[in-house]
């Protein structure tokens, strides 16, 4: 009875010594769906243009004076209509739009309900104009907000990750 106390209780020990390890390794990983706190995958809130491109998530540049739009590539998921990525000639990527495949990293995306979305941001508050549309403080980033709009059921239709300073695509 000795022997076995000696043998197993120290490996009991290792065992539960390594457990939080292995569980912060998976806590580490980044979740390749989630939009914020600070970008997209490899894209990133104030990335010059050029290496915006080189992501290669930017599809079907469109200009609009100093202001330039993408689409992410297709198999990034389907957009709302006129979401996407602006990007400033003078700020980089200032907006970067959600897809149905995407959310924050709070887990909120399309479909989900404004009690959601208020639960996980408390200080949401509506833009007023128009009245559907809410913003939000992002955690771990204090120069950017999520922007929601919520259909007529009270769920979001679309969101993204901005700039609090969208310089020439600001509205």
């Amino acid at each position: 009875m000795k022997k076995w106390t000696r043998s197993v209780i120290p490996a009991a020990i290792a065992a539960i010594a390594v457990a939080p390890l292995s569980g912060s390794a998976s806590a580490a990983q980044v979740d390749e769906n989630a939009v914020g706190p600070h970008g997209y995958q490899d894209l990133q809130l104030n990335m010059p243009e050029n290496q915006a491109n080189a992501t290669g998530l930017l599809v079907d540049r469109q200009a609009e004076g100093k202001c330039h739009y993408y689409y992410l590539r297709p198999s990034e998921g389907k957009p709302h209509p006129g979401s996407g990525v602006f990007v400033s000639e003078t700020k980089g990527v200032v907006m970067i739009g959600g897809t149905d495949q995407t959310h924050t990293p709070e887990g909120l995306g399309f479909g989900d309900h404004f009690a959601e979305v208020k639960a996980a941001h408390p200080t949401l508050h509506s833009t007023d104009d128009p009245s559907w549309v809410y913003t939000a403080p992002v955690p771990g980033n204090p120069d950017a907000q999520y922007r929601f709009a919520f259909s007529e059921e009270g769920t979001v239709s679309d969101f993204g990750l901005e700039a609090k300073d969208m310089a020439e695509c600001g509205s």
